[in-house]
């Protein structure tokens, strides 16, 4: 790219936006330009004649300058070297060329064009070699880790699903627990130890076979200290009774247990790799999962197909990530298809053959309340005030047409309008009886739910309360002393497995519900998940699940908002694709028509 960067040199030198311009020059001058000597000059402007960008007219004579042509347009060569750029996959890079040197061109929108047709499935023939079936995606956010045992965004979490497998698996259309790297399973009578019998010939990404050693080594290492050990917090030991059995000893009944190792959190890893060098491991992690991750930089990730796949070898034979700048405008994103359950999304209007799938998101956005701070959000009337100020209908249609009051963490099926209150006057009068005295509330968001803050803070404006919005970028968890010193936090909780995820909220070390909630609620909320534990159907634990949301609900602990839709358009050569509880396909399932003619493109679009 050296020689592409001294061509801008010229072009912004001599202001060209054309092609076929002459300018006079010198080698003294460009030997300034270019900061080298006369003789580098030359073997510079040979380069940039190999290129084809500029023709070099030696000046032959007294008097009679050089003269540099050129052969191609700001426009065209912007363009041509930003394709260049994604085909490697550096989209920021790009995106930053045009933005310094995209002035008075149509380079950018050209661009974003190209893009339109870059992302999406593409299916590519190489001679006689056989064909290789490519999906390529658009993000704005790079996963934050892929350590199961620090998951908390519902991205990584879906990354973690194309990578790596658990020892049992979760059919949510069924409602039933499946086997995955354990065959089979059975615990004692009274559920206090449990027996996982692993599957022969299941290979890690980088060769090695899994055996119980790599179970044990992954289960110990999540309950050792880890932010997600909570979903063994019951367990007391695990044992390799031989190379493929496992036992599990659990200090408590705990008829959950094969439930919460479905979970991502419990995604087995190779225990070789880890403990030879675990630094290094986390730059490209094996798994046994469908795909390998070969490529893993702050702007792509590419997972490869693993053809060993002890549940079947996957379609596609590739998936390529690309993570863009987050400052593209909303009009520019929505040229092309977005996919994920994070992100702001703007409808694509679809080609009129182009089939459509839509879904619920599992999971609702939310106002978590600072009980553990001193402040007006002490009083369970100031936060009932704020309650019954938000408008949920008037921010649903603020947030689009795919989204609808929320009353409880999931949405149901059937809404009914009689169960929405808003009701600003006795919000008013609330913060009267409660005494409060105007004291502003510091709010805690991120740059995804930023707009539904500041709509937030219109609302609470017109009962009295100022509202100071503090958004952070949200590359990691935030820090405990940030959770701790804001009186509320605004976030958008998924609920990709749902028992599992509402145990995160009450026990992960990382959760901004279970730090911000009070001594006595919490003690309460932990008896509940004993006896949930302990439960013997999944319809106890449910019931005893709504005990502690109905809880939390009734002191506004929480206040629920809005749930949102899932849109999905597919162009009709491209089948299996499904929307998961993440908001994501799983890579796995996706597939393309044979007989297709052309490149297929999928567009993706949701609200969220």
């Amino acid at each position: 790219m050296l020689s592409a960067e001294r061509f801008l040199l010229l072009l912004n030198h001599y202001r060209i936006l054309d092609r076929d311009t002459e300018v006079e020059a010198t080698l003294e001058e460009l030997a300034g330009l270019f900061h080298c000597t006369e003789r580098n000059v030359k073997l510079i402007i040979r380069k940039l004649e190999d290129e084809g960008w500029i023709i070099w007219h030696a000046g032959r004579g007294r008097g009679i300058r050089s003269r540099i042509e050129f052969c191609t347009s700001r426009e065209q060569f912007l363009l041509d070297t930003a394709k260049l750029m994604a085909s490697e996959g550096d989209y920021q890079k790009a995106f930053q060329l045009m933005q310094h040197h995209g002035d008075r061109t149509s380079a950018r929108d050209r661009f974003v064009d190209f893009l339109n047709g870059h992302f999406g499935s593409d299916r590519l023939v190489d001679g006689m070699q056989a064909q290789r079936d490519i999906f390529r995606l658009p993000v704005y956010r790079p996963p934050v880790s892929l350590d199961p045992a620090r998951l908390f965004f519902s991205f990584d979490s879906h990354l973690i699903h194309q990578i790596f497998d658990r020892l049992l698996g979760f059919d949510a259309r069924e409602d039933k627990i499946v086997p995955a790297l354990a065959h089979n399973w059975e615990s004692s009578e009274d559920a206090r130890v449990w027996t996982f019998h692993l599957r022969k010939g299941v290979k890690f990404h980088h060769g090695k076979e899994m055996t119980s050693e790599d179970v044990c080594f992954t289960l110990q290492r999540l309950a050792d200290g880890q932010p997600n050990r909570f979903l063994l917090e019951t367990m007391v030991a695990v044992t390799a009774i031989d190379s493929r059995t496992v036992r599990i000893s659990l200090r408590q009944p705990n008829r959950l247990l094969p439930r919460l190792l479905c979970s991502a959190v419990a995604s087995i890893l190779p225990a070789d790799l880890l403990q030879d060098d675990p630094e290094r491991y986390w730059q490209l992690p094996s798994g046994t999962g469908p795909f390998r991750l070969n490529r893993w930089t702050a702007e792509r990730m590419d997972l490869v197909v693993h053809e060993a796949y002890f549940q079947g070898r996957a379609y596609l034979d590739e998936v390529q990530i690309a993570v863009m700048p987050e400052d593209i405008p909303a009009e520019t994103r929505q040229k092309w298809g977005q996919i994920m359950a994070s992100d702001t999304r703007m409808a694509v209007r679809p080609e009129q053959s182009w089939g459509k799938i839509q879904t619920i998101n599992h999971g609702c956005s939310l106002l978590s309340w600072n009980r553990r701070k001193s402040g007006p959000q002490q009083s369970v009337a100031f936060r009932q005030a704020i309650d019954l100020a938000i408008d949920r209908q008037g921010m649903s249609r603020m947030s689009g047409d795919h989204c609808y009051p929320a009353r409880s963490y999931m949405p149901k099926t059937h809404q009914h309008p009689a169960l929405e209150r808003y009701e600003p006057d006795t919000a008013i009068r609330l913060l009267e009886e409660c005494g409060y005295d105007g004291t502003p509330i510091k709010l805690l968001t991120g740059p995804m739910q930023l707009r539904d803050a500041k709509w937030i803070k219109a609302r609470c404006a017109e009962i009295g309360v100022p509202v100071e919005i503090r958004c952070e970028q949200q590359q990691a968890v935030y820090p405990p002393d940030l959770v701790m010193e804001a009186d509320c936090i605004l976030l958008h909780l998924v609920f990709a497995e749902d028992e599992v995820c509402e145990l995160e909220i009450y026990l992960q070390d990382s959760s901004y519900v279970r730090q911000h909630t009070d001594n006595a609620l919490a003690v309460w909320v932990r008896r509940i998940l004993d006896l949930l534990f302990s439960a013997e159907t999944s319809e106890e634990r449910r019931s005893l699940l709504r005990q502690i949301e109905q809880r939390l609900l009734d002191e506004h602990q929480v206040t629920t908002l809005i749930h949102r839709t899932i849109s999905t358009y597919v162009h009709p050569s491209v089948r299996g694709i499904d929307i998961n509880k993440l908001g994501w396909m799983d890579f796995k399932d996706i597939w393309l028509v044979s007989d297709a003619q052309e490149s297929a493109v999928t567009s993706l679009s949701s609200p969220l």
